[in-house]
């Protein structure tokens, strides 16, 4: 029980730091392909980094807590649910995360990508009663095999997270509180890549995985009758994500209701489909890989990651060309801007 409580206090600080710095895959592709710069990305691969830093020395300390881990089987469905997941958050304009955060921010948009998502889980089911489609498998971890290095990585994670931690500290706001810190309307990326790192590593570490799209699937699967429940903590956990971002969006004052229909909520439905197919077909979305498979050294997390980025590259860049829709995003000194999906057709015209 302090375990879960523990996990659900983390859980929420994940949460109100996503919802703080506009965390976002498909955001990241976007600002390298528009803006050309990296500043979004960089601060993902830091959260992953932050996680790595969590738990090597704790698996160091502890060998026989690495028996236990495990992942997924690399396989050609596993690259192909990355990609679909991809496609369909780009489709979207929204990643796991960020579908989250909108959502708690009151866009209805966001509310049918979720229906979408349920849609794509259902879809799965079929294929797999059908005979289309098998199970992902489980597969070991890769992380046991690797800990003869273990010494070396956490020296040099040391020196990393000192370095970042004295940065992030030294660079603040002259006169800055920590009350006003915690309180800004906005974080910096990578302030928001440590608090996301630390504590998905600490959930990691005294709860087990948690990504919010794989119990969401699972929950899914188990109202369709082919899997069982997910233990009840998952969604205390899951629950508690969502609270830490609605948190922050009251505390900020950004929570509206977008009601309005618009013919871009099309785009959050299939979006949101190709995004719960994916993630059964991984599994997992950019959350779980992020936070959990990479760091946990799943055999299949960083080539579908990768597949990932590849689908929401492929998606922006369908946009653009057929559709003359661009998704521009804008990353200045560390900090999320704004984006906004732009129709090319009208801006040339004007």
């Amino acid at each position: 029980m302090l375990n879960l409580i523990l996990a659900c206090i983390l859980a929420a600080i994940l949460g109100f730091a996503a919802h703080r710095a506009s965390i976002c895959t498909v955001r990241a592709v976007a600002e390298f392909t528009h803006s050309g710069t990296g500043w979004m990305f960089a601060s993902i691969v830091k959260s992953a980094l932050w996680v790595f830093a969590i738990t090597i020395p704790a698996f160091l300390l502890l060998p026989q807590t690495t028996t236990g881990l495990a992942g997924w089987q690399l396989t050609f469905t596993a690259m192909f649910g990355g990609l679909l997941f991809g496609i369909g958050a780009g489709i979207n304009g929204a990643c796991a995360y960020a579908t989250m955060a909108r959502m708690v921010d009151g866009e209805i948009g966001m509310v049918l990508t979720v229906v979408g998502f349920v849609a794509g889980v259902l879809i799965f089911v079929l294929l797999i009663g059908s005979g289309t489609l098998t199970r992902p498998a489980p597969a070991p971890s890769h992380i046991p095999g690797l800990m003869f290095v273990a010494p070396y990585v956490v020296a040099v994670l040391l020196m990393l997270v000192l370095y970042e931690f004295v940065r992030i500290w030294r660079s603040r706001a002259a006169g800055a509180t920590l009350r006003s810190l915690v309180c800004a309307p906005a974080y910096r990326l990578s302030t928001a890549a440590l608090l996301m790192g630390v504590a998905g590593g600490l959930i990691f570490l005294v709860f087990g995985s948690a990504g919010y799209t794989t119990t969401f699937q699972q929950v899914i699967e188990a109202h369709a009758g082919t899997r069982p429940m997910p233990v009840y903590g998952r969604w205390f956990v899951v629950g508690a994500v969502l609270f830490g971002m609605f948190a922050s969006t009251l505390q900020r004052g950004s929570f509206r209701i977008d009601w309005r229909p618009r013919w871009s909520w099309l785009r959050n439905i299939v979006g949101g489909i190709l995004m719960g197919l994916g993630c059964a077909l991984l599994p997992g979305g950019n959350d779980a890989l992020i936070l959990y498979g990479i760091p946990g050294l799943s055999p299949h997390a960083l080539p579908a990651y990768a597949a990932l980025l590849l689908g929401i590259f492929v998606a922006l860049l369908t946009m653009r060309v057929v559709f003359s829709v661009e998704m521009r995003v804008a990353c200045r000194n560390d900090m999320y801007i704004a984006d906004a999906s732009a129709d090319l057709t009208t801006r040339e015209k004007t």
